[in-house]
């Protein structure tokens, strides 16, 4: 009789815990989901013939590459468009393309001494999404100054 009472016992006992000791697969806890941060994977300018409006960029953005396509005042025909930077800040979501005009002459070259023109087109690509917004910046004969901001995700 006690072995039945103790067989009766112990199956109520384990009917009571079924699924709390292992009680199927367990899900991890990463708790809120991240965002992956953008960051750049490479950049590059290329000159365009010509330009229309002086002092001005275009701000396009596809996939992982945001595209910048302007024209910068050189003071002189020696004087071409150049990448100085683009960077990213994380803390404020902001792309910043800095372009610069550079005197590509050699030391025995004469220039002309005229205002030009110049066009680019420069490309940021990035890895982990794009930035929220790109400000582009210009440094040439006018000196330094913001010529474009759009938003670039969304």
């Amino acid at each position: 009789m006690e072995r039945r009472t103790f067989l009766t016992a112990a199956a109520g006992l384990l009917a009571a815990t079924a699924g709390c000791v292992g009680g199927g697969p367990e899900t991890p806890d990463d708790g809120p989901a991240t965002t992956p941060t953008p960051s750049i994977t490479a950049r590059s300018l290329e000159p365009l013939e010509g330009c229309h409006e002086a002092g001005s960029a275009l701000i396009s953005a596809d996939g992982t590459t945001v595209t910048v396509e302007g024209c910068i005042v050189g003071k002189n025909g020696c004087m071409v468009a150049a990448l100085d930077s683009a960077t990213y800040d994380a803390d404020a979501d902001e792309l910043t393309v800095r372009v610069v005009t550079e005197d590509e002459s050699d030391t025995d070259e004469m220039c002309t001494q005229q205002i030009v023109h110049r066009g680019y087109r420069a490309t940021v690509e990035f890895d982990g999404g794009l930035p929220g917004t790109t400000t582009v910046i210009h440094d040439g004969m006018d000196g330094e100054q913001q010529v474009a901001q759009a938003e670039t995700n969304g």
